[in-house]
């Protein structure tokens, strides 16, 4: 009854700690009884006991299969840390790990992919990002060939692209800088600049203009970000943004 109680505005600052009480929100927000991807499974660790949720066909098996194992042996017979913060500095073997203050910031990231680590006692839920996309290869674009220069092309997966960038630009000055619009997609968009290069006054009015965008969902992607920085009739012939599926001509934009 106490799981059933909860309110939101609890959910939406300070977690309880109870496992209970957070996997009755979990469950509630996420539909975990409609949706058959949304895998849920709790276990004993160590002293307390915990829950994962994580979304199927978007984590790399072989990695939390791993990881769970670790925690396990570790915490084999032992009492836990007393915090989220000691317990994934212990237990967390894998490298990109955070934690979460809130339900509410936990929930996007468990819907990118992300899986979360709920144990009880702990105000805190602890991201895994172990996460994988279905994605094809970085082959040359079919619609911008060149005979020359290198033959790979950007893809659907954010983080394949930054890296594309990444590799061709070595340089501490590039900032890749994450940010998410559209309200039911939450499309993960990144401005990428070199810091010590770019114009301070136009940086500064599309990160305003990315982030008052109100979109439900951007389902063209850059197409329909494009139309919603920049609303309107245009007369002028020259065109204000450009597109490009070949990383080496992004880079040189940069």
């Amino acid at each position: 009854e106490n799981r059933s109680t909860m309110s939101n505005t609890n959910a939406q600052t300070q977690m309880s700690g109870s496992l209970s009480e957070m996997m009755e929100v979990l469950d509630s927000r996420l539909h975990a009884e409609e949706n058959f991807d949304l895998i849920y499974r709790v276990m004993e660790l160590g002293d307390r006991s915990c829950a994962l949720y994580f979304l199927d066909g978007m984590t790399k098996d072989e990695i939390l299969e791993k990881i769970i194992e670790f925690m396990l042996k570790q915490a084999d017979g032992k009492g836990l840390p007393e915090n989220a913060h000691a317990f994934s500095k212990k237990y967390m073997p894998y490298g990109e790990i955070g934690l979460a203050k809130t339900v509410e910031e936990a929930i996007p990231q468990v819907l990118s992919g992300i899986t979360l680590l709920i144990v009880d006692g702990y105000n805190q839920i602890i991201t895994i990002d172990c996460r994988t996309y279905p994605s094809r290869g970085v082959e040359e674009p079919g619609q911008d060939k060149v005979f020359r220069g290198s033959k790979d092309g950007f893809v659907e997966t954010m983080v394949f692209n930054t890296a594309l960038i990444r590799r061709r630009i070595r340089d501490p000055e590039l900032i890749m800088e994450a940010m998410q619009v559209g309200k039911a997609s939450k499309t993960d968009v990144v401005l990428a600049y070199m810091k010590d290069r770019v114009d301070p006054e136009l940086l500064t009015k599309i990160r305003n203009r990315l982030a008052s965008v109100q979109v439900d969902a951007l389902n063209m992607n850059q197409e329909s970000l494009a139309e919603c920085l920049f609303p309107g009739k245009w007369y002028n012939p020259f065109p204000k943004v450009r597109y490009t599926e070949r990383p080496d001509t992004a880079t040189a934009c940069v």
